[in-house]
């Protein structure tokens, strides 16, 4: 019996003179992003993207954009942002037909939180150039504006020098 207490008490002292367990820290959120080459895109900005054109594809808008602005706080700041951009998108199908198929065609950089990403969206009738704003901010890549462009001649545009970016 005593040397089941003897036991008890040195296994409690033990219990007790360990220091308590903290949670492991997570580390802050960068303010910059790691560097990349200036034609990089980030790999879940890039997954974001493809789900978007392929929503559009299926004909699913909403999923699309809510899928695209995953993340974003300009969808949160203008929440009649994403009605309205699926009002125009549903506008420019019609006129284009019915969306087959989209891709990413350039990423260009200004510094290292902005991307200019330009993709085409084919579609039955005509494609459509579509051009993505993307910034690093509160630590993450959000896309920040989505622009659509019909006529065929912004595909084949001049670049901007490297002054310019």
């Amino acid at each position: 019996m005593k040397l089941t207490l003897l036991l008890f008490a040195l296994l409690s002292t033990t219990v007790l003179a360990a220091p308590p367990k903290t949670p492991p820290k997570t580390p802050p959120k960068p303010a910059v992003p790691a560097p990349q080459a200036g034609g990089e895109l980030d790999a879940a900005v890039r997954a974001r993207i493809e789900a978007f054109f392929k929503h559009l594809a299926e004909g699913k808008l909403d999923e699309g954009y809510a899928r695209l602005f995953e993340g974003s706080t300009l969808a949160k700041e203008q929440p009649a942002l994403l009605p309205t951009l699926i009002k125009n998108t549903t506008l420019v199908l019609e006129k284009c037909g019915a969306a087959e198929n989209g891709s990413v065609l350039r990423v260009r950089s200004a510094g290292r939180t902005l991307k200019e990403v330009t993709c085409i969206l084919n579609c039955k009738k005509r494609p459509i150039r579509w051009t993505l704003f993307v910034y690093f901010g509160e630590g993450r890549w959000q896309i920040l504006d989505a622009e659509a462009d019909l006529e065929l001649g912004s595909f084949f545009g001049p670049d901007k020098s490297a002054g310019d970016r």
